[in-house]
């Protein structure tokens, strides 16, 4: 008896405690973009799924993804076009967009806040492309975080020009833990 506490003891030891944390409801994304270059266009999508893995308290994975059609920019007719038209989201093809990280980096902690350094893809529309972001978690398990997608790489509004639609959407992520 006492050999198998030691080896489950030893076992706890090598693999750490991991804790796997699921997204809850009030997880979102906001984006702001220009729009004919003096008008900026801000929305939010939500409906999230996806979690967060913690070995020892420090994050170490993360993937989630956000359902398009929930996109909402306060215009019902923008909106509808967001989701249905082929050079948007195209929800009927590619509702989902989703990130899943490849490497998360622990930088560090100062005043209550943690920070990571995240690599990994985005997908949306279909298509898979790298991005890094910069994650500061909360102690309270809200993660933020801040990036840039850049619309021509995944074909996002093509056929209008940048004057348009700006070719930078800045994007934030609101990740809250259960």
């Amino acid at each position: 008896m006492k050999n198998k506490f030691v080896l489950l003891s030893l076992l706890i030891h090598i693999c750490g405690f991991s804790q796997v944390r699921s997204f809850t409801s009030e997880s979102a994304a906001s984006f702001e973009l220009k729009s004919l270059t003096f008008k900026t266009v801000t929305g939010t999508m939500g409906n999230p799924v996806g979690f967060a893995t913690y070995d020892d308290g420090i994050l170490v994975a993360i993937e989630g993804c956000l359902d398009a059609n929930t996109v909402d920019t306060g215009s019902k007719g923008r909106d509808e076009s967001l989701r249905e038209k082929k050079e948007f989201f195209n929800t009927a093809k590619t509702p989902l967009i989703c990130f899943k990280a490849s490497s998360v980096i622990f930088v560090g902690k100062s005043s209550g806040l943690t920070t990571y350094k995240l690599a990994g893809n985005l997908t949306l529309r279909g298509l898979s492309k790298p991005l890094q972001l910069e994650l500061v978690e909360q102690n309270n398990g809200i993660l933020t975080g801040t990036f840039t997608i850049d619309r021509e790489l995944w074909g996002l509004g093509e056929g209008y020009p940048n004057f348009t639609i700006s070719q930078n959407i800045e994007v934030q992520v609101d990740i809250h833990l259960q």
